[in-house]
């Protein structure tokens, strides 16, 4: 029949468009932006003696530094800023890796699990990602990634921009990268996980 005809000549649909690497950078800001916010606010009320002594630490050296600015400007000699800046007291390098870790630990549990409950439950768009109109996908199936993908590629994220962590950070910028030179637009996360980041067509 005409119908029947009709609908055996209609074409495949088009497979979805790969994600700009700005339009993915600029949704991952909407994300976590908030989200650490968020997190140092939590922390504070989180930290308990140790952590309330070594922020109180680290907020007197910086009241120190923002002092000797000042002395330096009224005096021209920068001598004792640069030394105090460049060898801080052990006491203050132990109060920042105390309170960085206490932190760290906040924020990538908050994040994490944040990001995981909305590219899982939200049928893989974030907060980010629909101010962008963007998605996450399982490039088998073409639907949202399930849970477990979900929560790896968000640990992953909250990993690189939480954990006070040299190699995390050199990893991030890297893979942040990894699109550009792939037409895919897939980064080493997305290709961990077998998801990918499209543009969303409201599907």
């Amino acid at each position: 029949t005409p119908a029947r005809a009709s609908v055996a000549e209609r074409p495949p649909p088009l497979p979805p468009v790969p994600a700009g690497l700005w339009w993915r950078t600029f949704a991952a800001l909407a994300d976590v932006v908030p989200l650490l916010l968020l997190s140092w606010w939590l922390a504070v009320r989180l930290a308990g003696t140790d952590e309330q002594a070594a922020l109180a630490a680290v907020g007197a050296f910086y009241d120190q530094l923002q002092a000797l600015s000042l002395q330096s400007q009224r005096t021209g000699s920068t001598t004792a800023l640069w030394d105090l800046a460049l060898h801080p007291p052990e006491a203050t390098l132990q109060a920042y890796a105390t309170w960085l870790g206490h932190l760290g630990t906040v924020s990538f549990c908050l994040v994490g699990g944040a990001l995981t409950a909305q590219e899982w439950l939200g049928q893989g768009r974030t907060l980010g990602k629909r101010i962008f109109h963007l998605r996450s996908l399982d490039v088998a199936t073409g639907e949202a990634p399930g849970f477990l993908p979900a929560l790896l590629r968000s640990a992953w994220k909250a990993a690189f921009l939480c954990l006070p962590n040299p190699l995390f950070t050199l990893l991030g910028i890297v893979n942040a990268h990894v699109p550009l030179f792939r037409k895919d637009r897939r980064a080493w996360h997305d290709l961990w996980t077998r998801t990918q980041v499209v543009e969303d067509d409201g599907r």
